[in-house]
């Protein structure tokens, strides 16, 4: 089900999302304590940030699971990386876009309406396209009840009011070839 929200719903979210309180660190700058790798890709650590590059198809869950929160971290993917925040996961060996919330990140994705920004299968295409092919970038999610809201790079692409309220947790992605870094990895309980 497809949700597009009107533009006094989007600074309402937007508000809320910079308004949040206090976070606490996902990823402690060292290592992958609190992590499980799932899949063959491999994740690494160098100067503070997660590390996934070559060949092989792959995430990396956090142990807890989480059911209302707001997330924040930083990534950077080179051009020909298919990679993507799961939320809500429950199954650590069926991770997938039908079983979870993937946040896309794949600006070079053949179908466009998945690119980054959009949530996969739900909201299609993004609210807005932004372009992160090479850089740091900053992703955000807001997930409360049923409610989802994306932005990437401080804009809104995603808004959804229907997802499902059941708790689970959080998978980083590596698809195949490419790079993908993740770093200052943040989450708040609400």
């Amino acid at each position: 089900m497809k949700s597009t929200p009107n533009s006094s719903i989007v600074i309402v979210l937007s508000s809320v999302l910079t308004a949040c309180g206090s976070y606490v660190t996902l990823f402690n700058d060292s290592d992958l304590n609190g992590w499980q790798q799932v899949g063959d890709a491999r994740w690494t650590v160098e100067r503070g940030e997660i590390i996934a590059q070559g060949a092989g198809d792959g995430f990396l869950a956090t142990e807890q699971e989480y059911g209302d929160f707001r997330l924040s971290l930083e990534f950077w993917v080179d051009a020909s990386t298919n990679s993507g925040i799961f939320i809500r996961c429950r199954e650590r060996g069926d991770i997938n876009p039908k079983t979870c919330y993937e946040l896309n990140i794949w600006d070079n994705h053949p179908r466009q309406e998945a690119r980054t920004g959009s949530i996969v299968f739900k909201v299609m295409p993004p609210l807005a396209q932004v372009d992160t092919v090479g850089r740091w970038n900053t992703l955000d999610v807001f997930a409360e009840g049923s409610e989802l809201t994306l932005r990437v790079n401080n804009v809104v692409t995603a808004v959804m009011d229907s997802a499902d309220k059941t708790p689970g947790f959080i998978a980083l992605q590596h698809f195949e070839t490419g790079m993908v870094k993740f770093r200052n990895i943040r989450i708040g309980e609400l």
